[in-house]
Parts: C-alpha cells; sequence; structure tokens
C-alpha cells in the first residue's frame, strides 16, 4: 500500500510539474507577442514620430537659412552661401519625410498624411524660388523677399504639428493595449497555476485520505 500510495503522489506530483511548465510556456508564447507588439511600436508609430520631429526641426532652420538670405545676402557670394544653406536644409527635410513614408506599421491615413505633406514641402519650396527673385528684383531689398513669401510656411508646420499629434496618440493607444494585454497575461497564467496548486494540493489529500483513513475503518 505505502508502495501505491507513493507512486499516486509522485504521479500527481509529476503531472502538476508538467502542467505548470505547459502554462509557463503558453504565457511566454503570449508575453513573446507582447514583446513583439512593443517592437512593431517602436519601429512603427514611434519612429514615424521622432522622424516627424526630425523633419519640423530642420524646416525650422531652413525658415532660418531663408531670413538669413533675406538679411545677410545682399552681396552675391553672401546670397549665394545662405541660400546653399538653405537648400541644403531643405534636401533633409525631404530625406526625413521620406524615410517617413517607408515606415512599417504605419495606418494608411497616416501616411496620405505623410504624402501630403511632402506634396506640400515641395510646393513650398517653388515659393521660396520666387520670394528669392523678387529678392534679387528688388536689389536685395528683404521686405520685397518678405513679402513674396509671407505665410506660406504656415499650411507645411501646421501639418507637421498635426501628423505628431497624430502619431503620438496611436502611439499611446497601441501602448496602453500591449500593456493591458500583457497584465491580463500574466493574470490569467497566475491565477491558472494557483489553481493548479490548489487542485493538486486536494488530489493529494484525496488520495492519502483512501490508502490510508478508509483501509484503517474496515
Amino acid at each position: 500500500m505505502a508502495k501505491s500510495l507513493r507512486l499516486q503522489i509522485l504521479g500527481l506530483l509529476g503531472g502538476s510539474l508538467v502542467l505548470v511548465l505547459l502554462i509557463a510556456l503558453a504565457c511566454f508564447h503570449f508575453l513573446s507577442n507582447n514583446v513583439q507588439s512593443y517592437r512593431g511600436l517602436l519601429e512603427g508609430p514611434l519612429r514615424a514620430s521622432q522622424l516627424v520631429d526630425e523633419a519640423n526641426l530642420q524646416f525650422k532652420i531652413q525658415v532660418q537659412e531663408w531670413k538669413n538670405v533675406l538679411l545677410r545676402g545682399k552681396s552675391p557670394a553672401d546670397r549665394d552661401k545662405y541660400w546653399a544653406q538653405f537648400e541644403e536644409q531643405e534636401r533633409q527635410v525631404q530625406d526625413a519625410l521620406g524615410q517617413l513614408s517607408k515606415v512599417k506599421g504605419v495606418s494608411p491615413s497616416t501616411l496620405s498624411q505623410v504624402q501630403k505633406l511632402i506634396d506640400e514641402h515641395k510646393a513650398l519650396g517653388a515659393s521660396y524660388r520666387k520670394g528669392r527673385d523678387a529678392f534679387i528684383a528688388a536689389g536685395g531689398d528683404p521686405v520685397a523677399g518678405d513679402v513674396a513669401v509671407k505665410g506660406v510656411d504656415r499650411a507645411a508646420s501646421e501639418q507637421m504639428s498635426q501628423l505628431v499629434d497624430s502619431l503620438r496618440k496611436n502611439s499611446g493607444e497601441q501602448s496602453l493595449m500591449i500593456s493591458n494585454a500583457a497584465d491580463q497575461t500574466i493574470l490569467f497564467g497566475a491565477l491558472i497555476m494557483l489553481a493548479s496548486a490548489v487542485l493538486v494540493g486536494l488530489l493529494t489529500l484525496w488520495v492519502v485520505n483512501r490508502n490510508l483513513i478508509t483501509p484503517i475503518r474496515t
């Protein structure tokens, strides 16, 4: 009887260990999926948000370089110098926006906003070139150049701000969903393990009661 009891208890313990292992593997699988989701979030909306911030910063520097053209570009040499710097910033903005359009995991509506922003920035470049021509035609008068492009940068700047807000909101929502899913996985796994431990304990008591107490009574 002692040998039979020992075998039954060992069988219960072995079965419980296998069950705990299966539960742990299932939880690991779900948590691994959550980690992959976080990685997608980092490489998707959050990366896109960083690129928009970078494009916005480069755009502000581009606008400052335009002001340098107007205020310090009276001589042809200085004008060419600051205009070259303006064009360099323009390229950097386009590069950042171009990378943004290739980021994976970004929604189609966001990609549509990005393309609209790229087109807006290109059109803005044409306006600045007309402003430069007006500046040169006026003999280096900064007022003439400024009037020619007054307010043209507002639309692009507003679109960048709206895009950043949209991406950050999207990132926050996705992050919350992933975090809740991870919390639920951990809670579910802990409850299943606790229930398994209680069940194994009850089965062990039942086996002991059946093999020891019942024979004594008979």
